[in-house]
């Protein structure tokens, strides 16, 4: 069963690590600054991130957009920023594929059901990929863990053939 996303935001990846590591001075550019609410965007620039992490933070409850046209308090920053300096962890990329369990990796490519075009014996990622109903990244993935076979068309140009999907869906 897969588990669901951390709540706490140190617990939620590199992210919050990195912005722990430069806490004090995102804590010294807020204490220069004489603006008092800061947008999304400013917020995201500020903490050197995009602003997707901050975006699941606000909707996580985590940091809360209550300035005028929903824009987040100079104090909230601090706050948070605070918060994670005290409680953020070391996240390492090293071992990022062993968090999830391999079953669920080509879980989509083994539920994939769709008839096989005739007359064709190979077809390119791409095209697999549409009758599949995944992403053609998916599929190279997949050729290169060796979950499926693959023969290079030329260089970094798969095809895969019927046979080989055959046997990927076996294991």
């Amino acid at each position: 069963m897969r588990r669901g996303k951390p709540r706490l935001p140190w617990k939620r990846g590199p992210r919050a690590w990195e912005i722990a590591q430069r806490a004090d001075l995102i804590l010294e550019t807020l204490n220069t600054s004489r603006r008092g609410f800061y947008s999304l965007r400013r917020t995201a620039k500020l903490l050197g991130i995009s602003t997707q992490p901050v975006r699941d933070w606000i909707r996580l409850g985590q940091l809360k957009r209550d300035g005028p046209r929903k824009q987040v308090a100079k104090v909230e920053i601090e706050r948070f920023v605070r918060d994670l300096k005290r409680r953020a962890e070391p996240y390492e990329t090293k071992n990022y594929a062993q968090r999830f369990p391999k079953t669920h990796l080509f879980k989509k490519l083994s539920y994939a059901s769709f008839v096989w075009p005739k007359g064709r014996k190979r077809l390119t990622p791409k095209e697999l990929a549409v009758l599949a109903g995944c992403h053609p990244s998916l599929l190279i993935k997949a050729i290169r863990c060796r979950r499926l076979s693959g023969c290079h068309r030329s260089p970094h140009r798969w095809e895969i053939t019927e046979r080989a999907w055959i046997n990927a869906l076996s294991y």
